[in-house]
């Protein structure tokens, strides 16, 4: 890993630590795109093997998402949400077999939408600038 990824990885991390519950499930959605984005641009080059590196992540993500849910005070949003969330699941399978990108863009569009909502949410609850000291695992929704 070079000196760049290093830097990228612990401003993030820091990003992450120093986040409310709200602004930690914008930057999975973020992470979710980021990898959709380089799968995207793999396929075109058809370099597969970073296709599927990044295939694994957007899963890694999505798997993330569902499990920071909170079942027991969410109620129907949060069955929604899993329901979107497998259905996510599915269309990068599909897609990556097909080697669709635009389904694969899709997908990246609805996190993106998702994570404009999350942030609106901590900036509504927040008054836009407060972050928590919540850590990374906390559960959400």
């Amino acid at each position: 890993m070079n000196a760049y990824a290093k830097s990228a990885e612990a401003y993030l991390a820091q990003r992450i630590q120093g986040a409310s519950p709200e602004q930690q499930a914008g930057l999975i959605m973020e992470a979710g795109q980021r990898h959709l984005g380089k799968a995207i641009l793999a396929l075109t080059q058809n370099d597969l093997s970073s296709a599927t590196r990044s295939f694994i992540r957007v899963s890694e993500v999505i798997a993330e998402a569902t499990l920071r849910l909170n079942e027991e005070d969410g109620g129907e949003l949060v069955q929604n949400l899993k329901k979107l969330y497998s259905w996510w699941m599915q269309e990068i399978m599909l897609a990556s077999q097909a080697k669709n990108t635009a389904r694969l863009a899709a997908v990246a569009q609805g996190m993106g939408e998702i994570r404009q909502a999350w942030e609106q949410l901590h900036e509504t609850k927040t008054g836009a600038t407060q972050v928590s000291e919540a850590p990374f695992r906390d559960r959400i929704v």
